[in-house]
């Protein structure tokens, strides 16, 4: 299972360039945009009017049913499901909010700007990831990690992998999926805080 993280976007072909790069990635998840502005509505509402609706769907289905091959049906399944997967992408809620994401028994806070997290934030969570930064940047604090992809104009994206040992790979990775800096944590460090 894997979390796509991308920063602050100033372009549209930029975020469009890094959407697509999540959703071809199957064991993609969950992307979350950590931007403050409204340009993944803009891009959702394009990939939206490129997608199928549900009453194209069905009459291009019926039409392949009785014209189409299988190769003709096989290409109409696959652009739905590429449709489908949008709905991965999720915004950040209004500050002083905060997205919580779990990994089975990692807890990953994701905000626009870390200076609104308190000590129990910090405290209670795994991985901070956030938006608001010039450059990308990942930072060990003892049990915890700090992750950002920085503005989509650096060419940088971030991706929370969970592995079969129960770990995590932090990395981040050029527009083109190449990574860039791959961290490890250990599944030792998953433990929970709770202050009163």
């Amino acid at each position: 299972m894997r979390i796509g993280i991308i920063g602050q976007a100033g372009e549209s072909d930029e975020l469009r360039r890094a959407i697509e790069l999540f959703l071809t990635d199957p064991q993609i998840k969950q992307i979350i945009y950590l931007g403050d502005d409204t340009a993944v509505d803009e891009v959702l509402s394009d990939f939206a009017r490129e997608n199928l609706g549900e009453d194209e769907f069905l009459r291009r289905g019926a039409e392949l049913a009785c014209l189409g091959s299988a190769a003709d049906i096989e290409g109409l399944l696959a652009e739905d499901r590429a449709g489908q997967r949008l709905a991965l992408l999720r915004r950040l809620p209004p500050p002083p909010a905060r997205a919580i994401e779990m990994l089975e028994k990692w807890i990953v806070l994701a905000v626009h700007d870390k200076a609104i997290l308190d000590e129990d934030d910090v405290a209670n969570a795994h991985i901070i990831v956030y938006g608001k930064a010039a450059d990308a940047d990942f930072k060990r604090f003892g049990p915890r990690s700090f992750l950002t992809p920085g503005p989509l104009n650096g060419g940088r994206v971030g991706r929370i992998a969970l592995r079969a040992d129960g770990g995590l790979d932090v990395s981040l990775l050029d527009l083109s999926g190449n990574s860039v800096l791959r961290e490890s944590i250990s599944p030792a460090l998953a433990k929970v805080v709770v202050t009163l």
